[in-house]
């Protein structure tokens, strides 16, 4: 017998669904994927082509989060199982 998440994953794969809620999904696990710390200084704004665009509250946070891009993008991807960031662009 085949478990619902597999049958849900499948439907939404049919219907041309599937991109959009992972885009989504790295949009709202930001917080729990960055950490308190980092969470409070930045907002993420939006999703396209690839990039995930982040609001940071300010130049220092941001000059500190360039070293740790690649991290980010790899543990977003991570946690939604598919290479779906490409870039975080810091805003």
């Amino acid at each position: 017998m085949e478990q619902i998440g597999n049958i849900l994953h499948k439907c939404l794969r049919e219907f041309g669904i599937h991109r959009p809620i992972m885009r989504y999904q790295a949009l709202a696990l930001w917080p729990k994927i960055v950490g308190n710390r980092i969470s409070e200084v930045t907002e993420p704004q939006r999703f396209n082509n690839g990039k995930i665009f982040i609001k940071v509250k300010n130049d220092s946070w941001r000059n500190e989060l360039v070293f740790h891009k690649q991290e980010i993008i790899d543990k977003i991807n991570k946690a939604i199982g598919s290479r779906i960031v490409e870039e975080i662009i810091l805003i």
